[in-house]
């Protein structure tokens, strides 16, 4: 529907890509309207892994979009040169995509032509970037399409698209499997002499195994892939996110050889607490050679001795008075009862709220960020983002320790005995940092309050900044 050229943005000194849609297309006004959505819908998505969309208009017949330029190549140009791709190479380039569907997702928004051309890897940095929504969905809402069209690639189409029923997250997913399954084997599943006889074996057809054209392959990657591929949508993934966590835990790595441990998972790991471990999953007994002391009798002991220390020492010792919980307890972290995401100049006035909790569970792989902007100055659209912390009562605070992988970024701290929704609503800041590498802790000088806000004002390097954990000391 479009050609995409080369171009330069003279106002912002940028080279950028330009689509503008075919002449022939540019007198029917549905295509029109269609691609002006197209770049409606994407200018929504604001993502490391999706290509940004900075414009659109017209200049007489000509309706054009202006996008991010990805200087690179295409996954399908890729997978022709040099497939079929390792397991971790493959892995890789998918938890890169289901990080960027999860995110569109969220946002409302159903790609429905998930396929190899509309997967850019870049040269410069080796970032993958989901491109072209237009043919996408709105969720609860119109198509950018026709209605009653089938509309995709015939290779990638999930069941339901063949069988017109309306797609949603799954078919995405559905499809990433598909792309997952080409980059393992060099070949995708099913091919055959027209669209039409390609489309409906994928209703119709299981697909064979990927060991049988690629001998050797992981069978827990293999069992991914044929799950994300499953022809009924309940039976697959029921988010690309936790498609993503499948990767993951099936061992992927992030493309360049790094472990899957350095992966963070979009979402929490789920905690199993029934006794009975879920199927498929092998309890390993103790070597019956030794004996161990219950958890709960160790406790009992421990606890025995610190009574006796604390009974000798004479009544003014500071480790008497810690131990019972005077004016002089021992200093550390503190409880925090929520932490929340601060975006006083967004439309809604949070920024990734979903995320916040994990950036106080105790789990580094997971994370709050911020969203990812178009200049580390938040593309000028906005001073700042932060993240609050709330505390049950008012305490005498001494650090905030940040934990961040985020090189170059910039925050100030600030402290009051309840939240404010406006930035002027918390003072003064406590304490400010520029240009932070990495992990930091900001000093607090005993100023006493029940929240702490962190402020970002300058997103680093990347133009996105990441908490994987952050804490609150006395």
């Amino acid at each position: 529907m479009a050609q995409v050229w080369e171009g330069y943005d003279q106002v912002l000194a940028r080279p950028v890509a330009i689509k503008v849609l075919h002449h022939h297309l540019a007198v029917d006004e549905g295509f029109v309207e269609r691609f002006r959505r197209e770049a409606v819908a994407a200018a929504r998505l604001t993502h490391p892994d999706i290509v940004a969309t900075f414009d659109a208009g017209s200049d007489g017949d000509d309706a054009f979009i202006v996008m991010e330029l990805v200087q690179g190549r295409t996954l399908r140009e890729a997978i022709q040169t040099d497939g079929p791709f390792t397991p971790e190479r493959a892995s890789g380039i998918a938890i890169r995509v289901a990080d960027a569907l999860e995110h569109a997702h969220r946002a409302g928004l159903i790609h429905r032509d998930v396929k190899p051309a509309n997967i850019l890897l870049a040269d410069r940095d080796g970032r993958v970037k989901v491109a072209d929504f237009g043919i996408a969905k709105l969720q609860g809402g119109g198509d950018l399409t026709q209605t009653g069209a089938v509309v995709g690639t015939a290779k990638y189409l999930s069941p339901e698209q063949v069988e017109g029923r309306s797609p949603d997250a799954r078919s995405d997913v559905y499809a990433l499997g598909v792309v997952l399954y080409e980059m393992v084997c060099g070949r995708p599943p099913f091919e055959a002499d027209t669209e039409l006889a390609t489309a409906l074996q994928h209703v119709r057809v299981e697909a064979s195994p990927p060991h049988r054209f690629r001998p050797g392959i992981p069978g827990a990657l293999e069992a991914v892939v044929l799950r994300a591929m499953a022809k009924s949508p309940t039976a697959r993934y029921q988010t690309a996110a936790d498609l993503r966590g499948a990767l993951v835990a099936a061992g992927a790595t992030d493309g360049s050889g790094g472990p899957a441990g350095m992966l963070r998972p979009a979402v929490a790991p789920v905690v199993h607490r029934d006794p009975t471990p879920p199927s498929g999953i092998t309890v390993y007994a103790r070597p019956a050679g030794r004996r161990w002391l219950p958890l709960a009798a160790l406790a009992a002991l421990a606890a025995l001795v610190i009574a006796v220390m604390v009974a000798v020492l004479p009544p003014h010792s500071p480790v008497r008075r810690a131990a019972g919980g005077g004016a002089a307890a021992a200093a550390g972290p503190l409880p925090v009862s929520s932490a929340h995401s601060f975006d006083p100049e967004g439309e809604d006035r949070t920024e990734n709220e979903e995320q916040a909790a994990n950036a106080i569970d105790g789990n580094p792989a997971t994370a709050w960020a911020s969203s990812h902007y178009t200049s580390r100055r938040f593309g000028n659209l906005k001073d700042g983002v932060g993240l609050v912390l709330q505390l049950p009562q008012r305490h005498s605070l001494r650090l905030l320790r940040v934990s961040s992988p985020t090189h170059g970024w910039a925050a100030q701290v600030y402290v009051a005995n309840q939240r404010s929704s406006a930035l002027p609503g918390w003072g003064q800041p406590v304490d400010t940092q520029q240009d932070i590498d990495g992990n930091t802790v900001f000093k607090l000088h005993g100023r006493s309050g029940a929240a702490v806000l962190l402020w970002i004002t300058d997103l680093g390097a990347d133009a996105k900044t990441e908490v994987d954990e952050i804490s609150v000391e006395s």
